[in-house]
């Protein structure tokens, strides 16, 4: 964890730690909203306010209960939810830009991008091997580019705040990538990868930090990927030039 942290990466120990932020803080909202009103409707008179506060306290049950048994059903709205908190955006933002600039400097082109936080982005792999990831082996080299650009989205991250959020699918893409090895790979060696991909996916985010905030930039646009490749290449040229 060392060099991750000479990296720049702020808490190397938690990238591959899936954050609970938002489940905790939607799960109290909904039982703060919702006990309170059922506080306030109990008020009411008569049968009015037994079932007024019964209704918004079962609001509470039906939440818990379908977070404990099927929480995918909940996702779509804690996305939502997560939209409050101040850094939703710009994380977002970053991350994403992270997988396309390195997916340019890797060679792996994308043929379109998502803004939400967890978006899986395998056609960076179609792209460049011209066939399905799940279908072919992959050699060294395929498996260290795609590697580096699975987990560009966590190292941005990892860079800017002590808590990831969007690492899930990233690790996610990654795993069946190094399933795909020609040279099957021991548990321990897929460990080494991701530590060493982060590391370099930091290190070129560092050297290259004007053209990610220039593809940031871009994306907050809602620019095209044309758009912005034309970015990425007009900073790299006025920094040559200079």
């Amino acid at each position: 964890m060392g060099e991750l942290k000479q990296a720049g990466i702020k808490s190397p120990g938690q990238i591959a730690v899936s954050s609970n932020r938002n489940d905790a803080a939607f799960l109290a909202t909904v039982c703060g909203v919702f006990g309170l009103l059922a506080v306030l409707l109990g008020q009411l008179p008569g049968d009015w306010g037994f079932f007024s506060s019964y209704l918004a306290g079962s609001v509470i049950l039906v939440v818990m209960g379908i977070g404990s048994t099927a929480p995918g059903l909940l996702q779509g709205i804690i996305d939502k939810f997560s939209q409050l908190w101040p850094d939703y955006k710009q994380r977002v933002v970053a991350h994403e830009a992270a997988h396309l600039l390195l997916g340019y400097l890797m060679g792996v082109p994308v043929t379109s991008y998502s803004m939400s936080i967890g978006s899986e982005h395998v056609e960076f792999a179609e792209a460049k091997l011209q066939a399905r990831i799940f279908q072919k082996d992959l050699s060294d080299a395929e498996i260290d580019a795609l590697a580096v650009v699975c987990v560009a989205g966590i190292a941005a991250e990892g860079l800017a705040y002590d808590e990831v959020m969007g690492q899930t699918a990233d690790l996610g893409d990654l795993q069946r990538i190094l399933l795909r090895s020609k040279n099957k790979l021991s548990a321990t060696q897929q460990q080494n990868i991701t530590r060493w991909a982060v590391w370099r996916a930091a290190g070129l985010l560092k050297q290259f930090n004007a053209e990610h905030k220039a593809v940031q930039e871009a994306l907050q646009r809602g620019d095209g990927i044309d758009k912005v490749v034309q970015a990425i290449e007009a900073v790299s040229t006025s920094t040559s030039s200079s």
